[in-house]
């Protein structure tokens, strides 16, 4: 069973003498940019893995790396390691191959906008008056003595004060019906129907002459 190599400690060695591999010297040129490419493209390479990438290589190697990557490929590295950057969704190729190399310098990625504040419901202010005023939430402990407005006490309370009104008002009715001939018109009657005209009599009487004797022949 053969073993395998170690890929690192091979392609290091051909690094430090290349000399001795002049034929794979363009496969190796190859198989440089497609290794890097793949970890560009990576979905766990984060802020911080760009940044050893260009630590590693150095900024010339990568920026020659980027520009061999599509428009697209550029652009979703670009959003995924800066979210909240406003200029970088409907921007030009250009202009996320420029930011994508600003990232792994030190440039830092835009942060996140400041949450609005929600605004408070009328349900919840009503809450928290009546929390704010123990009597207001509970009516039993604003009025201990009134007695409920459904319960039986209330109505008997409110027959018995129907009965004490109606008794009241009864009685008031009975004197100012005895109260009223003191006070009010005399009632019709015959004998108040001839005193008008036994006025007029007197009155024509006292306008006549009296009558003067005749005097005897």
């Amino acid at each position: 069973m053969a073993l395998e190599i170690d890929g690192l400690a091979v392609l290091c060695a051909i690094a430090e003498a290349p000399e001795a591999f002049p034929a794979i010297r363009s496969d190796v040129t190859k198989a440089a940019h497609a290794l890097v490419t793949k970890q560009l493209k990576a979905k766990s390479l984060d802020l911080q893995g760009l940044r050893a990438v260009r630590e590693a290589l150095g900024p010339q190697p990568l920026a020659l790396i980027v520009d061999g990557l599509k428009d697209a490929e550029v652009k979703a590295l670009a959003t995924r390691l800066d979210k909240h950057h406003p200029d970088l969704k409907d921007g030009p190729a250009v202009l996320h191959r420029r930011h994508l190399m600003a990232l792994a310098g030190t440039l830092a990625p835009v942060a996140a906008p400041a949450a609005k504040p929600k605004p408070v419901k009328a349900p919840a202010r009503k809450t928290a008056a009546k929390a704010a005023d123990p009597k207001a939430a509970d009516p039993k402990a604003a009025a201990p003595d009134a007695p409920a407005q459904n319960g039986p006490a209330a109505k008997t309370a409110t027959k018995t004060a129907a009965k004490t009104a109606a008794k009241t008002a009864g009685k008031a009715t009975a004197a100012e019906g005895r109260a009223a001939p003191a006070h009010g018109k005399p009632a019709a009657g015959k004998d108040n129907a001839g005193a008008p005209a036994d006025a007029l009599a007197s009155a024509a009487m006292a306008a006549r002459p009296p009558r003067r004797p005749r005097q005897q022949d």
